[in-house]
């Protein structure tokens, strides 16, 4: 996810309050775009073969040009879309700036590409296994493409055992993890508890996407595979012709769903991934995972999106449970990225973010886990202006201080 967002509000980070205004202008516009982008969807995955001549425009050609990309832009579907502009009834005008959209997002994979022929080979040379966890592995199992979902950053998984050693390799080729942000020593007490309660580091290089080195897929361990589990079962894909190993078709789902549902299911482009593999999944195997809480919310939830039949077999949209799911699901997609509430920041955000993280897993050890990374964060144990690591006081003066920046922000909100 490239650099850790500790709580996402409509407010931009550092944004003043007098930007809070324009900011709720916005949100309400991404709400109006959500169901038309989804209409979208649902045309471009379940066609209806028309005897017109031309089809009528879609919603999303109402939406007017800048809305309608923007929305596309923010649910990185400019990819899919782009191809059925004639059959969605856009205009011209607005179909050339989906194609070039599209065009722009497929070249941002390509660093990506290069990146995992890169880095994989160097770790295997070490003695270092590591799996390609979503970007262009996911891509190929999805689309058939590398560059078919588009950039972002490089997620790998590691054996727990190795993010020492597959952090060393990572920085002997220029990465660091900048400051303020994880603990640099990962052996103190200190990044030992960070290691424990979190799942992934967050490593840059200048030039090149931002890498995400994981030691597990989310920070709620149950009832989740092991990455020896995961090994044993991993697929190859093909980058440019290089053999690289990922998660197996099966277990790409099951971290799809939990992915989204950790996202609170706030990109429909994540949605799209499941509507994807399902159908590639045998009908008793989809019928197993269906027992899984976030599996079952998750296709719920694309299935809303989607229109995918093949996910009902995972899911049973009528359930209590999945109904919340669908219904939060269309709440957070109607807001910016990584938005999970409204306004500014107060203690029932924290808590309902908290709530939501730990409901996710059935086990009372992933609770705490929960509870202590969104209490004593990771990112609060490194100065993020020295870079040097802080003991439990510093971290506790840095919690301090951003608490108050908080109360200080919501105060001017409400005057």
């Amino acid at each position: 996810m490239g650099p850790g967002v500790e709580l996402a509000l409509v407010e931009e980070r550092g944004a003043k309050p007098s930007a809070i205004p324009a900011a709720r202008a916005h949100l309400l516009e991404l709400a109006r775009a959500r169901p038309a982008l989804v209409e979208a969807l649902h045309q471009v995955l379940n066609p209806v073969v028309s005897p017109q001549a031309s089809p009528p425009a879609s919603a999303l050609a109402h939406l007017g040009q800048e809305l309608a990309l923007g929305a596309v832009g923010r649910h990185r579907l400019a990819i899919v879309l782009a191809p059925h502009a004639a059959a969605l009834g856009l205009p011209p005008p607005m179909a050339a700036q989906l194609a070039q959209q599209g065009r722009h997002q497929q070249r941002l994979a390509l660093p990506l590409i290069a990146l995992a022929l890169e880095l994989l080979p160097a770790l295997e040379r070490s003695g270092l296994r590591a799996l390609l966890l979503k970007g262009p592995a996911l891509a190929v199992q999805t689309t058939g493409q590398a560059w078919g979902r588009g950039g972002g950053d490089l997620d790998l998984l590691v054996a727990p055992g190795d993010v020492p050693a597959a952090v060393a390799v990572l920085e002997g080729l220029g990465y660091t993890s900048p400051p303020g942000m994880f603990p640099r020593d990962l052996s103190s007490f200190w990044g030992r508890y960070c290691r424990w309660v979190g799942h992934e580091l967050s490593l840059h290089r200048p030039g090149s996407p931002w890498l995400d080195l994981h030691w597990a897929l989310t920070t709620g361990r149950a009832p989740h595979p092991s990455f020896e589990a995961l090994w044993l079962e991993r697929e190859m894909v093909s980058l440019n012709g290089k053999a690289l190993p990922t998660l197996g078709r099966h277990h790409a789902f099951e971290h799809g769903c939990l992915h989204a549902a950790a996202d609170q299911w706030m990109n429909l482009n994540h949605l799209l991934d499941l509507a994807r593999l399902a159908p590639a999944l045998p009908v008793e195997q989809r019928q197993r995972l269906r027992r899984l809480k976030t599996v079952r919310l998750s296709c719920a939830a694309a299935y809303d999106a989607t229109g995918c039949p093949e996910l009902l077999s995972c899911t049973d949209p009528h359930r209590a449970d999945c109904r919340r799911a669908i219904a939060h699901a269309r709440w957070t997609q109607g807001r910016p990225q990584r938005a999970t509430a409204d306004g500014a920041w107060h203690l029932g955000h924290w808590l309902g973010i908290v709530i939501h993280a730990a409901s996710l897993s059935p086990a009372p050890i992933d609770w705490l886990r929960v509870v202590a990374r969104f209490s004593l964060l990771p990112a609060a144990f490194n100065d993020p202006i020295s870079g040097r690591d802080l003991g439990l006081a510093g971290m506790l003066q840095a919690r301090w201080r951003r608490l108050q920046q908080r109360l200080q922000e919501r105060r001017q909100e409400d005057s």
